[in-house]
């Protein structure tokens, strides 16, 4: 059952999103590591102390954009999921199918800053900053069939995680003469299926 969430002031929200506004800019013209505190908070047009208070560090702002990423995609399977009757096998694709959708349109929302993103961040610490966010929001809204509550259950999201980032960056490292949205098909159908999936594309 999703939980509300608190309202906040509107100066903070203001601020936050400034920060973020002010980062993303920053990002498309300069590398990820060239980025410090100080600059964003200069283009935010806010004094150092409010960027702490909020994120504290360039990798805390790294963090809460994952934390938002990952809050708007399973907003959106849970969503699905409690407008679906029947089995297991179904409520779980139908969660799959939502969840792929919900990728490619944070994906393609602002498409050359997340290729920016990917590019610039390593593929662990990419996984690593989506996969705490990824376990406690699955966690606190009891979204995981009951016979999938195993010790199996790391290396489930590992694997889920590291084919669905690993798919998605090198997209982003291509030409993009291959559309997001077919790049996002195939991403389903290998979650979904496995090798067997590409039987189709030998023929």
């Amino acid at each position: 059952m999703a939980t509300s969430k608190p309202r906040l002031d509107r100066r903070i929200v203001r601020s936050r999103n400034a920060i973020l506004s002010a980062f993303e800019r920053l990002l498309m013209e300069k590398p990820l590591a060239d980025i410090t505190v100080s600059a964003i908070a200069r283009e935010a047009n806010v004094d150092r102390k409010t960027f702490y208070v909020h994120f504290g560090t360039v990798d805390g702002l790294l963090d809460a954009i994952a934390v938002d990423v990952v809050e708007m995609i399973v907003d959106s399977v849970e969503k699905t999921l409690a407008s679906m009757d029947g089995d297991t096998n179904e409520r779980a694709l139908g969660a799959a199918a939502t969840f792929f959708k919900t990728v490619n349109e944070a994906l393609c929302n602002n498409l050359v800053l997340n290729r920016q993103l990917i590019e610039n961040i390593p593929l662990d610490d990419f996984m690593a900053r989506l996969r705490a966010p990824l376990e406690h929001e699955i966690a606190e809204r009891d979204l995981l069939p009951q016979g999938l509550k195993d010790e199996m259950f790391d290396y489930y999201l590992a694997f889920l995680l590291s084919g669905i980032i690993g798919i998605y960056r090198t997209w982003a490292l291509s030409d993009g003469s291959v559309s997001i949205e077919r790049v996002s098909e195939v991403a389903n159908d290998l979650t979904l299926n496995g090798l067997s999936s590409l039987e189709s594309r030998f023929e």
